[in-house]
This record gives C-alpha cells, sequence and structure tokens, in this order.
C-alpha cells in the first residue's frame, strides 16, 4: 500500500499529466494506494503530518517540485516508521540533479515499487524567527533567496515552463536581481564554536545537496550521506565583478576566487543586520535576521 500526495500545479500543470500516467501504471499492476491532492503552499507538510502522525509503516511517494519535497519532509512525523520515493517534475529538480538521477517519471515509479531497501540520506533542519522547516537541497539568505521570491511571483516562470526553459527563468531574474540587491553585514557560528564576521554580504547558502536555482552548483562537493551540511558564502566583491563570479559558478569553478568562502559543518547559525529574504528548497518563508540550520544525519529512508 502506498500513500501518494500529488501536486497537480506542478511545473505549470504537468502535475496532474504525470500523476495521470502514474495511476494508469499502478492499476495495471494492481498496485495498491492512496491518492492526496495539494491545492496551496502548506498542504503537502499537512498531508504527510496527517498520514504519518499514527505510528504504523508507510511508504510515501511525493509527484511535484524540489519545494513539495521540502513541505513534506518538514511534515513527516515518524520517520522511522517512513519510507518516501520522490517523482520530481519541477521547474528546477535540483534534488534530481544533485542525486545524477535525471530520469522520466516511469523510471522513477518503477525505481520505487522495485525498491528492497530504502537509502538513508540525511535532511537539514533550520529554525529562524517565522518557523521551523526541513531541506533536502538548500537553504538561503540574501541574493539566492531573493531569487527565489522573484521566481515564485513572477508570470515569466509559468510560461518558461511550458516550453521547458524554467532554467532560464532562474538566469534572467537572477541577472536582474544582481544589479539591484543589497548587500549586508551578518556573521556565522559553526559548530558551536567557530565565529565569522563578514561585510558586505551577497548571500549565505547553505547546502545538504549541490545545487540550487535549477542548476548552480554553490557548493560542488555537497554529500547528502556525509553527515555535514556545506556553507557558501559570498561577500566583499565589487559589483562589477559578480557577472563574472557567478557565470563561473555555473560550472562550479567559483570556490577558487577571492570572495567566496565555503565551509563543511554540522551545524551553522546565521545573524544579519538587517533582515533578509530566507528560501528553504526554493520556498521562500519571508525576511529573517537569524537563522540556525543543523544536519539530520540519515533521517530520510528513501525509495
Amino acid at each position: 500500500m502506498y500513500d501518494i500526495i500529488i501536486n497537480p500545479a506542478a511545473r505549470s500543470g504537468t502535475g496532474m499529466k504525470t500523476w495521470r500516467r502514474v495511476k494508469k501504471i499502478l492499476e495495471r499492476r494492481h498496485v495498491k494506494y492512496w491518492a492526496f491532492f495539494t491545492d496551496g503552499p502548506g498542504d503537502a507538510k499537512n498531508i504527510a503530518c496527517q498520514i504519518t502522525a499514527q505510528n504504523r509503516r508507510v511508504q510515501l511517494i511525493l509527484i511535484g517540485g524540489d519545494g513539495t519535497l521540502h513541505e513534506t519532509i518538514s511534515g513527516i512525523k515518524h520517520w522511522e516508521q517512513t519510507s518516501l520515493g520522490y517523482i520530481p517534475i519541477g521547474s528546477g529538480n535540483d534534488f534530481a540533479r544533485g542525486m545524477q538521477q535525471r530520469k522520466s517519471p516511469k523510471w522513477y515509479l518503477e525505481h520505487i515499487l522495485n525498491s528492497e531497501k530504502p537509502e538513508t540520506l540525511d535532511c537539514a533542519e533550520a529554525r529562524t524567527e517565522l518557523g521551523t522547516g526541513r531541506f533536502m537541497v538548500s537553504a538561503g539568505i540574501g541574493y539566492d533567496a531573493g531569487i527565489c521570491n522573484l521566481v515564485n511571483r513572477s508570470k515569466l516562470k509559468k510560461g518558461m515552463n511550458k516550453l521547458r526553459l524554467g532554467k532560464l527563468t532562474y538566469l534572467l531574474l537572477g541577472a536582474y536581481a544582481l544589479f539591484t540587491s543589497k548587500r549586508f553585514r551578518g556573521e556565522l557560528e559553526l559548530d558551536g564554536r567557530r565565529k565569522i564576521f563578514l561585510n558586505h554580504i551577497l548571500f549565505c547558502s547553505v547546502h545538504n545537496l549541490p545545487y540550487e536555482g535549477g542548476g548552480v552548483p554553490f557548493c560542488p562537493k555537497a554529500d547528502p550521506k556525509d553527515g555535514k551540511i556545506d556553507v557558501c558564502v559570498i561577500s566583499g566583491l565589487p559589483r562589477r565583478k559578480l557577472p563574472f563570479l557567478l557565470i563561473q559558478a555555473l560550472r562550479g569553478k567559483h570556490t577558487r576566487y577571492r570572495g567566496v568562502h565555503v565551509y563543511r559543518c554540522q551545524s551553522v547559525k546565521i545573524h544579519t543586520r538587517q533582515p533578509q529574504y530566507f528560501h528553504m528548497d526554493g520556498e521562500v518563508i519571508g525576511k529573517v535576521r537569524k537563522a540556525e540550520i543543523h544536519v539530520e544525519k540519515g533521517k530520510v529512508h528513501m525509495l
């Protein structure tokens, strides 16, 4: 028996189209399931909470994007009893890209149904003054969260998704935000002991997997099985040099340049002088001044 959460609006309606194909395969193979549909922000979290609230064995399948994945893992209650399968159909698909599994929905479904033993993966938990959540891919404060905010509110995203050019939305709005975003001051505390003070910060991005923003490997060595999170901070760079640096970031070659700081730790506290946009797996929760993030090793049992 599988419990299936479907985001029908994912990638401008691709979610519903994918579900119809998945449903046919399940019925042809006589697989028993319950289907649950999201209707707006927060629904996947609430549904996952209800499904996993009882202490029973749950095989949960998610059809949606990375944002829906973020909501789902933020809602799961009894992790030791829950196995999670993911059919990624979002516009960014940074989880699938980071796992090197950019396949068709049919491939993912077959992989889930034929899985004999779940694979354990890390996730991370973030606490802010606006609430708590988990993420599988990345969280960020500053420029990258500002881009996510622009993308999620833009009509451009819907049109680009229909043309299968969702990644281009991030690039276009990212270029725009590069010249309009404000720098900020802040400090990091790594593993509760090492403090780092920084000025003129463009963004701070915390990764469980390498990519975000539709394929930018800000932390190219991030590994969801090492019990660590990788932190990338860009600060102190003249604005005129940022376009070149971000072009290098598309190739994962930015970490060797001055002004790029990469750290590996189990926990990080971020404190900014002014409130900044904050995102988890591309979903912006608002502006915050403080965020505490720590890895949860082997928390997720992935089918």
